[in-house]
């Protein structure tokens, strides 16, 4: 897959609202009766995420009934691509009058995601939430424990648990393709958000998709930075996008299960490193196992060493793309995060990417924070669910 960032996560959007024939098919099947769609977004204010006010379009068995926006022609566009049938400038009005079955809240800043997201589960039996899930761990556990109350189900838009391509490499690591995994280097995209921003604006993908393949963290050590000195509380400050961010370089280590270390870096450096490159972008990972050495670079894509090691003077020594897995079927409601959400609301269990698994995102950007300032490692789960920027 040649994609770079932005152009993968459109992908994601398009995975998102994807339902036509085969998918229409299965979701109609899932959907015990209709469900009426509500889309809730602010220009200006993190607008509609990457296109998700079109998340519910062509979704059988879906109407959008609503599109909320305090912004009038930001409203007027968003009513246009969504499909919306009503157009509302407050989305408290919208979920009294519409009572939706369904919500997306679209907003990428996430400071108003909890307001909304309990505001909705008064009516709603399913959200879906733009990620990250929320600012704060106290903001998560309250959004999660309203949807306990009511049985509602919440998806959040860490996309690559849908993209084919990752759900691909995922079943080749769960055959043993690379052997035993020892160890994984993650690289956030380190442009001018370097450090804190880069960490919960992007790192909460590579967080997800990590705990993804490896399991829930043991543990978390890191080091936050600011023109090369240790962050002090003075240092705490609004990003570019309005979120509680400190640092202009992370280095963070994580535990998994069976011994794998994880490792994630954003460094600013003062030069050409910190900008825009033409085609490739900084942010990548590479995963290193007994039998082989696995890379996904953005504007590159997924390559591969037949061996477990870097440096060769043989054909070993050549990057190959990553073969087909032999237990991957393609499913079009599993690579669309609405359909997968319909389907848990039917049939029950959680989707893909749940509620839950978007707080663990929100967990380990907490615990990168809450270690660098106490100095010393800290397990999960944190015990201490403040947030360590308050």
């Amino acid at each position: 897959m040649n994609l770079p960032r932005r152009a993968f996560l459109h992908r994601g959007t398009l995975l998102a609202a994807a339902a036509a024939s085969a998918p229409a098919l299965l979701l109609a099947q899932a959907a015990v009766k209709p469900l009426r769609a509500a889309v809730i977004g602010w220009t200006g204010r993190g607008e509609f995420g990457h296109g998700f006010d079109q998340v519910f379009r062509g979704v059988e068995n879906v109407t959008v009934e609503a599109v909320s926006d305090p912004d009038p022609a930001g409203l007027k566009k968003a009513a246009e691509r969504s499909g919306a049938r009503r157009q509302y400038r407050d989305y408290r009005e919208l979920l009294e009058r519409e009572k939706p079955d369904l919500v997306a809240i679209c907003m990428r800043h996430p400071d108003l995601h909890r307001e909304v997201a309990l505001a909705a589960l008064q009516t709603a039996r399913g959200l879906f939430l733009e990620k990250p899930f929320t600012e704060t761990m106290e903001d998560a556990d309250a959004v999660l424990a309203a949807a306990e109350k009511t049985g509602a189900r919440i998806a959040v838009a860490h996309v690559r648990r849908y993209t084919p391509e990752f759900l691909k490499f995922k079943a080749l690591l769960d055959e043993g393709f690379l052997g035993e995994i020892r160890h994984v280097i993650v690289h956030g995209k380190q442009d001018e958000r370097s450090g804190g921003e880069d960490l919960i604006v992007l790192g909460t993908h590579d967080f997800d998709f990590l705990r993804f393949c490896l399991g829930d963290p043991l543990w978390c050590f890191a080091q936050v930075s600011v023109g090369g000195l240790d962050v002090t509380r003075q240092d705490i400050r609004q990003g570019r996008e309005p979120i509680r961010v400190a640092g202009d370089t992370v280095r963070a280590q994580f535990a998994f299960p069976k011994n794998v270390q994880m490792f994630w870096t954003s460094q600013k450096t003062g030069d050409k490193w910190n900008t825009n490159f033409s085609k490739r972008e900084k942010w990548g990972f590479e995963v290193v196992g007994t039998k082989r050495v696995v890379v996904y670079q953005s504007g590159f894509g997924f390559a591969f060493l037949d061996s477990p090691f870097l440096a060769h003077l043989d054909e070993a020594s050549k990057w190959q793309p990553l073969p087909e897995p032999a237990n991957y079927a393609a499913d079009p409601v599993r690579h669309s995060i609405i359909g997968n959400l319909v389907q848990a609301l039917a049939k029950g269990g959680q989707p893909a990417c749940s509620g839950y698994d978007g707080r663990w995102a929100i967990e380990m950007v907490s615990a990168v924070y809450r270690s660098h300032f106490l100095g010393a490692r800290v397990n999960f789960p944190l015990a201490d669910r403040r947030h360590p920027l308050a």
